[in-house]
């Protein structure tokens, strides 16, 4: 097995603790631990959950993997196991499923894991373009195509969608779901933008409602703000968890008791979470989009309907490290190069961090692009 260097990472590696003005982040603002005690009416840090700090079961708490069922219809606590983030969450099941020779379809562009990984494994990836002259929505008919030439073992999707922030309508999923069944492949749908909404009524819905046979990724960090705890999960089949499950036993073992404690308690609160998380996407929102608008000479975009990033194209004749190079060198402002997602030409604008600092930043963005 041999994993190329993740890009994304490494980027965010080199400067995300010494810029000023970091709008390249992919998740809402973190809560700060009083801001979330006050929407839970409780003190997080000495609830009896946390009181032993020993390991915990290694599925995850029974009590966190009936709530995160809960988010699921239909699915009980033994359709879950909790994980280390996200992350670890699609390792897993890409590890569990996977072979050799396996051909998987990775919706492209996309957050590097969800197709470098299959690759490390000696898989065979075929990459299903997502086109902006689509406004990045996948093409059903060109999924058959694909279908029809290999014998295809996985279908991995992401929407609301990494980078760009596109969404899923229902008939779209289920189309995917059903052509899936009918392949005898497995989906892996990483949801972890799921739930922050920017335009009413556009929703993506999740895959578990579409199939019995299919696997989802979910996470506390993007939507929630909630990144610091680490906690993650995989729903699905109980065999297909129960895989997972064995394979976590050489890598993390359990996850951290006072993490999924506090988790927990921003489950049973969910509605006052996400209308906070929700409420400051729009706002942050609005910024870019009036950004995008006034500086149409030198940037434009597909906007995002759902989630907290954008993925931004410029104008300047520069590669796009050289661009967020420059951004972060000179001017302490964070973005992503469209190049950590093997897309020149862009970057990729995080905006559901603290307004202020969007607004700041995205104002020196503008001032660097129009000189490049």
């Amino acid at each position: 097995m041999k994993l190329e260097p993740f890009a994304l990472e490494r980027w965010f590696g080199k400067y995300e603790f010494t810029t000023r003005y970091n709008i390249a982040e992919s998740c809402i603002k973190p809560f700060t631990v009083s801001e979330l005690e006050a929407i839970c009416r409780c003190d997080l840090l000495r609830t009896t959950e946390i009181e032993n700090l020993g390991y915990t079961d290694s599925r995850g708490t029974d009590e966190l993997r009936e709530e995160v069922a809960k988010l699921y219809p239909g699915r009980t606590a033994d359709n879950v196991l909790i994980t280390l983030g996200a992350i670890e969450a699609n390792y897993l099941v890409f590890t569990a499923l996977l072979q050799p020779g396996d051909v998987v379809i990775t919706e492209f562009p996309a957050y590097q894991q969800l197709y470098e990984v299959p690759r490390s494994l000696g898989c065979k990836v075929r990459l299903w373009d997502l086109r902006a002259e689509n406004n990045y929505r996948p093409d059903i008919a060109q999924l058959d195509a694909m279908m029809a030439a290999s014998k295809v073992k996985m279908i991995v999707i992401n929407h609301p969608h990494n980078p760009t922030g596109a969404s899923l309508d229902a008939g779209s999923m289920a189309a995917i779901c059903e052509i899936a069944e009918q392949h005898g492949a497995v989906v892996l749908s990483d949801e972890v933008y799921r739930g922050l909404t920017l335009i009413d009524g556009v929703s993506t819905p999740s895959a578990q409602l579409f199939s019995d046979n299919v696997v989802t990724v979910g996470s506390m960090s993007k939507a929630f703000g909630l990144s610091g705890l680490r906690v993650g999960w995989v729903v699905g089949p109980e065999d297909i968890v129960e895989k997972c499950w064995t394979i976590r036993d050489y890598t993390s073992i359990c996850p951290p008791g006072p993490s999924q404690a506090i988790a927990l308690s921003a489950l049973r609160n969910i509605s006052s979470v996400m209308t906070r998380n929700t409420s400051l996407a729009r706002k942050n929102f609005s910024i870019l989009d009036e950004w995008v608008s006034v500086n149409s000479d030198i940037v434009s975009y597909i906007p995002p309907c759902e989630g907290v990033v954008a993925f931004v194209k410029y104008g300047a004749c520069a590669d796009s490290i050289q661009v967020a190079g420059e951004l972060a060198n000179f001017d302490s402002v964070l973005v992503v190069p469209g190049s950590c997602f093997e897309v020149d030409g862009y970057i990729r604008i995080g905006f559901g961090g603290d307004t202020d600092t969007l607004q700041l930043g995205l104002d020196l963005a503008a001032k660097r692009l129009q000189i490049m």
